[in-house]
């Protein structure tokens, strides 16, 4: 068989009407030894029929077909596979190429052992009109120059000779499947993969032709308006890896070299933003800012909230923003991925910063430069979940007609008073000194909140719907009650694959687990934990305390000291570790001073883990009222532990035995029917329906 010097790639999705030019100017190379590689990204039209036809009477013209639409990058990828020339080029099945285009592109590449040679194109207009792109004799200065692909790379990006386009290319095909280059994504995959092709490359060389003809279609891809938000996703998704690649690869690179890439990815990202915010000026889907605060409870309570409202809203129906305030850094940031997109706004840390006045700017600011891309003649949503954000609730409200929901994760006061609303009663009626002062006024501020500036409250709890009813003085038409939900993502594992867990984060086959999950507080009754497990460790010896979560680690550590050895802390864990961590463990604990959910507690149910908490507020409600898993009380001053060491210890002797699977498997159910993700999703639409008559809070829990 002669061997075929130049594979042509060519991914064809529904253009007709273009296919036969393109592919005769493909058949009448001057270049004979090629092989063109066709295949149909399921096509609906009469495409495959054209290239059926033109097949007939040239074997070099093979053809494929994908089972389904699959987007260019899967064709691309699947012409690369198919491919059996010493090199590859790329056209698109509307394009043409002229008859010397291979021939000189082979040449090119042998008489120069490139790895990849460059060229040039015309984009072609319907009118007749033709622009020039990809001219690179700023870097190439002569035609003969070589570069190394890094070089070419960055000083492509130095002298604005940078335009990232594969058509038009000749590519090693050795090169291409040593280094496992491939395309990825519905959009922008040239800006996926021509960074990474220089990366690797030794050898470039440049074609000073204009082969390449690039048919410019209203209907095209990239083109189409309707696009611009995938397309938006799609280029951020590339600059976010493409920085992750500078970043991993920092010491293997020339610093010039990593600036470039870096540079780069972060332009990719400012273009995902224009391109993002020129679709969101324009669409009519219902907009939501969704505001939270950088903290430690970002990460965890709060921060896993808001996700839920991301994957609770449809797209079509929804464009959602999370807006991070008071960001650590210089730089304002903005992210787009899953369909939602995040802004992040810094913060200013200095003796200014901490005056009512410069919040009421910064808030100020905040608001207008959201209110200029949100566009005109749409419903706004503002969704609040820190009362001190009211200012900017308030700004939403009067210039934009906001519809604004808050949801109530916990009170200023509750921190002070460990969530005894007896004791907070007694000081809003008879404040004695400084201290009851401020937490009433604080008290004031978010009744304010509530009631001058929110359409909908959630209380998350069913306590604490009884407390914004009766103490806030919120009316019921005003509330909700919405529960937090949770994803079922429990996974049934056999005693070989636990003992393999435990194998690999080094805990003992025979060694009892007591988990904790979340930050490291006061009110998360943490110190409080470290003194129980020391009684119980006098009374067994084979128990291990693991602490997963940032937080406060000094104040922990001296509350274990003498212990170390026995309590494990891991930091924060992604989900996967954490479920992982859930399926060892023998018993979980929840010892919170006050919770006004218990998030935790329910996620340990689902996961059938034995649990210990404390008897208060929402994790009694969890438990309905110890049913569904081990409660327990402090004293007021909270210096006995011995009721949390004795619940710790029973809880221990029963561990996973068979005789409480029962209860185990009731606590699972009793998550999966009242505080679900679908659950949630049905409420929190309710809560957005200005009209909705809302009856949740009548629902037993």
């Amino acid at each position: 068989m002669e061997e075929i010097k130049v594979s042509i790639l060519v991914p064809a999705y529904n253009v007709e009407a273009y296919a036969e030019e393109c592919l005769r100017s493909l058949l009448a190379q001057t270049l004979r030894e090629i092989e063109i590689v066709w295949v149909d990204d399921g096509s609906t039209d009469g495409i495959h029929d054209v290239a059926t036809r033109l097949a007939a009477s040239d074997n070099r013209l093979r053809l494929f077909r994908l089972p389904e639409h699959q987007g260019v990058s899967a064709a691309r990828n699947a012409c690369l596979k198919e491919a059996r020339g010493r090199y590859v080029t790329f056209v698109d099945s509307d394009d043409t190429i002229s008859r010397v285009a291979v021939e000189h592109l082979w040449q090119k590449a042998e008489a120069c052992e490139a790895d990849i040679v460059t060229g040039s194109m015309r984009y072609v207009y319907a009118d007749g009109r033709q622009l020039r792109v990809g001219d690179k004799r700023a870097v190439f200065e002569t035609e003969d120059a070589v570069l190394d692909g890094q070089t070419c790379f960055r000083l492509l990006q130095e002298r604005g000779c940078y335009v990232p386009m594969v058509c038009g290319n000749l590519y090693r095909t050795a090169f291409i499947r040593d280094h496992g280059l491939h395309f990825e994504g519905d959009y922008h995959e040239d800006e996926y993969f021509t960074p990474y092709a220089l990366y690797h490359a030794r050898r470039v060389a440049e074609l000073r032709e204009d082969f390449y003809d690039y048919r410019q279609r209203e209907g095209s891809v990239m083109n189409h308006p309707g696009n611009r938000k995938q397309r938006a996703e799609a280029l951020y998704g590339v600059g976010r890896k493409l920085k992750q690649f500078a970043g991993a690869n920092a010491r293997c690179m020339d610093g010039r070299i990593r600036v470039a890439y870096e540079d780069y990815a972060s332009y990719l990202c400012r273009r995902s933003q224009v391109l993002y915010e020129s679709y969101l000026a324009g669409s009519r889907r219902k907009c939501l800012l969704v505001f939270s605060e950088e903290s430690t409870a970002s990460r965890y309570g709060v921060g896993t909230y808001i996700r839920q409202v991301q994957k609770c809203l449809d797209p079509e129906e929804w464009d959602v923003h999370t807006v991070t305030l008071h960001a650590l850094g210089y730089d304002l940031d903005f992210s787009l991925a899953d369909g939602a997109a995040a802004y992040t706004f810094p913060f200013m840390e200095n003796h200014l910063s901490q005056t009512p006045a410069y919040e009421d700017k910064y808030l100020n600011s905040v608001f207008y430069y959201l209110a200029s891309r949100v566009g005109d003649g749409r419903r706004v949503y503002g969704h609040f979940n820190f009362a001190h954000h009211h200012p900017l609730a308030a700004l939403f409200k009067e210039k934009l007609q906001a519809f604004i929901v808050f949801t109530l994760h916990y009170t200023d006061w509750s921190f002070d008073l460990a969530g005894d609303r007896a004791w907070l009663e007694r000081i809003l009626a008879h404040p004695a000194g400084a201290k009851d002062q401020r937490i009433k006024t604080a008290f004031g501020k978010e009744k304010a909140f509530m009631t001058e500036c929110c359409d909908r409250i959630i209380a998350i709890a069913r306590h604490s719907y009884d407390m914004l009813r009766d103490l806030y003085g919120i009316p019921e038409e005003k509330l909700a009650l919405v529960p937090n939900g949770l994803q079922d993502e429990y996974k049934e594992r056999s005693a070989e694959d636990c003992r393999l867990l435990r194998r690999k984060y080094g805990f003992g086959e025979q060694e009892k687990l007591v988990v904790f999950a979340g930050r490291l507080d006061q009110i998360k009754g943490v110190a409080e934990l470290m003194e129980a497990f020391k009684g119980v460790l006098a009374v067994r010896h084979d128990v291990r305390l693991v602490v997963a979560g940032n937080g406060n680690f000094q104040h922990c550590m001296e509350a274990a000291d003498p212990c170390w050895r026995q309590v494990t802390f891991t930091g924060f864990l992604p989900k996967e570790k954490l479920y992982e961590l859930y399926a060892v463990a023998d018993v979980g604990v929840v010892p919170s001073i006050h919770e006004e959910f218990g998030y935790v507690a329910a996620e340990m149910l689902l996961h059938k883990v034995p649990l210990v908490a404390h008897d208060t507020t929402g994790l009694r409600e969890i438990t309905d009222g110890g049913r569904y898993g081990r409660l327990f009380r402090f004293a007021d001053d909270r210096k006995d532990v011995s009721p949390l060491r004795d619940a710790l210890l029973s809880a221990l002797a029963d561990g996973r035995n068979s005789g409480n699977e029962p209860m185990r498997q009731e606590g699972r159910q009793r998550v999966l029917q009242h505080y679900t993700l679908p659950l949630f999703r049905e409420r929190l639409e309710k809560v957005y329906d200005a009209n909705s008559a809302f009856e949740f809070a009548k629902v037993p829990l």
